[in-house]
């Protein structure tokens, strides 16, 4: 197991020196007096760099006047394989003819030192060293000693990428889709009109042959023939334009309202349109005996002179007889109201409806599969989203968006599919596309970030999550985006305040900005789960908080889910005051 304590090298001199040079041999002599602190300590692995902090300080009387001492620090890897020093830091003695940081003789002092390097694997277990050597003016050198002053390395940032998959089942970020409700029951109408002479009730043949009556006509015997559709009938609503005594209004509306459901009936059977016959297929809807409501809608979508003039007229008086006798008072524009407006609001208005029953999903998403033109808009998207395999759902996607390419939904949802499947480039692609129907769609913007995150960008990666916050990116997706790549470059506190929700990378960010307290309510608050790397930092925390008990046993299940964890385990630096503990040592070997 790994020892933490500082140690001394052999003493290596060079011959015959010592005996001509008193302060060497007092400098060696004395070499135990001198103190060594690393900040931290253990060393620790940030934004993949190793930054030591090392302060030695000098006893009075120990700092000889006219010595340079050199110092070489180092990390050696506990097995031998590595060896990385870094660069050498100099001192010398209040006499010494050079520019170094000087120690006083009498009252000793202080020298400090930081400097970093990249991080290796392979010096995960190591030692930092101090390599001294010390030399006079004359050239006189000997080798003090080589002594230990942290053990090396922690490397719990590293952990990030793991607890992404963890937290999100990926390596990649969390995506943001859009949800998509199962279509129910849906009633639909079709509609089109029949129009009728002044004073008149009868349905003439050019009325009921007209091309939006065959096309309902058409409609109504397809749904009929529609396993899926359900006919509710047919709603006629039939009115008088408001010009001629209000008692021959009343019975052309009662009149053209029979007259239209029975030539329409007429051509419903002729189609052999099932139930056309029944009773209750038409339904007579009561309509006003006059229809000011009618007029005053055309009339103010129309460009007739004095439309305003008319509209005031309608507004001061509410008695139709005296509506009449104003409007007609207008000649001029009573002539247009005959010829534009009047011959409008002459009609039975007939409307087919009917309903659209839900489907079961397994049988929406076979039809989407196989035949998907038999799907409604609605159901398609749905198919997709309720799909189980990410394959599937990516061909239903696939052909939603190439049916309704003016949907962005449909390109959002293919491109979230695509980068769980690893698929960047064509996720990259429909993500592309979602912004060129919506330039500031905020969730494609964090779905763009996530992609340059996977393919390592994360320079690029933080710029989109910017852009989709200030798009108003509500989802807290962007903010976990963003506290990953924080977590990467060593901003742990600033990390903490992107995450919004309980997650693994949530609590490893609150430990590595050193409230470990909130790293264990997180992690607690999350409950079981199925992830071995999840018990592992929860073992992690509990060792920080000396908890031994608590780091047994998360290890224990860590372990018992994935038995790699066992060699990482015994490498750990935050396992280090465990690595003698008997039950510690059962699991790890």
């Amino acid at each position: 197991m790994k020892k933490t304590f500082i140690y001394f090298a052999s003493l290596l001199l060079v011959a015959g020196l010592l005996s001509s040079c008193n302060n060497l041999k007092k400098m060696v002599d004395k070499a135990g007096t001198v103190t060594y602190k690393s900040n931290p300590n253990p060393v620790e692995m940030h934004a993949g760099k190793v930054p030591i902090n090392v302060t030695v300080t000098f006893p009075p009387k120990y700092f000889g006047k006219k010595v340079m001492l050199v110092i070489t620090p180092a990390l050696k890897a506990d097995d031998g394989s590595d060896d990385v020093t870094f660069p050498t830091q100099t001192v010398i003695g209040e006499s010494y003819k050079d520019n170094y940081t000087r120690i006083n003789y009498k009252e000793g002092g202080s020298f400090s030192f930081k400097d970093t390097i990249a991080y290796r694997n392979s010096l995960r277990m190591s030692d930092l060293e101090l390599r001294f050597q010390v030399s006079t003016q004359k050239g006189e050198k000997a080798s003090i000693l080589t002594v230990k002053v942290a053990d090396g390395i922690v490397t719990t940032p590293e952990l990030v990428n793991g607890g992404m998959l963890v937290d999100c089942g990926s390596n990649a970020g969390q995506t943001i889709n859009v949800p998509v409700s199962k279509p129910q029951i849906t009633t639909d109408k079709k509609d089109a009109k029949i129009f009728y002479d002044l004073q008149q009730a009868n349905v003439k043949a050019n009325q009921i042959k007209k091309a939006d009556i065959d096309t309902l006509v058409s409609f109504i015997k397809k749904a009929a023939n529609d396993p899926n559709k359900q006919l509710k009938g047919v709603h006629i609503a039939s009115y008088a334009s408001p010009d001629g005594p209000e008692k021959l209004n009343a019975d052309l509306v009662v009149n053209r309202g029979k007259n239209s459901q029975k030539a329409f009936m007429d051509v419903l059977t002729k189609q052999k349109v099932e139930g056309a016959k029944k009773a209750d297929f038409f339904l007579t809807e009561t309509t006003p005996t006059e229809d000011w409501d009618g007029f005053k809608a055309e009339v103010e979508a129309s460009t007739i002179k004095d439309k305003e003039l008319i509209l005031r007229v309608l507004t001061m008086y509410s008695d139709p007889d005296v509506r009449e006798t104003e409007i007609k008072k207008m000649s001029l524009v009573y002539n247009e109201l005959r010829k534009d407006i009047l011959p409008m609001l002459r009609r039975s208005h007939i409307m087919f409806e009917y309903q659209t029953a839900s489907k079961e999903d397994a049988e929406m998403i076979q039809i989407a599969v196989t035949t998907p033109e038999k799907l409604q808009q609605q159901e398609l998207l749905y198919s997709a989203f309720a799909s189980k395999t990410p394959a599937q759902k990516i061909q239903i996607y696939k052909t939603y968006t190439t049916t309704y390419p003016t949907d962005w939904i449909g390109f959002q949802n293919l491109g979230v599919c695509q980068v769980k499947m690893a698929q960047y480039s064509d996720a990259k692609i429909s993500f592309q596309k979602v912004i060129s129907l919506q330039s500031n769609n905020a969730d494609a913007l964090n779905n763009l970030g996530v992609i340059s995150a996977a393919e390592g960008n994360d320079k690029e990666a933080y710029e989109y999550f910017e852009k989709a916050e200030a798009a108003g990116c509500k989802s807290p997706a962007v903010g976990y985006n963003m506290g990953i790549i924080l977590i990467k470059r060593a901003q742990y506190s600033e990390a903490v305040s992107k995450f919004k929700e309980n997650s693994f990378n949530k609590a490893l960010a609150e430990t590595l900005s050193g409230d470990n307290t909130s790293a264990s309510s997180t992690l607690n608050a999350m409950g079981n789960n199925d992830k071995a790397l999840f018990y592992y930092l929860k073992a992690v925390v509990a060792a920080k908080a000396a908890q031994e008990v608590d780091v047994v046993e998360n290890l224990r299940i860590a372990i018992g889910k994935d038995n790699n964890l066992k060699d990482y385990a015994k490498k750990d630096m935050e396992f280090r005051k465990f690595f003698d503990n008997a039950e510690f040592k059962k699991l790890v070997e």
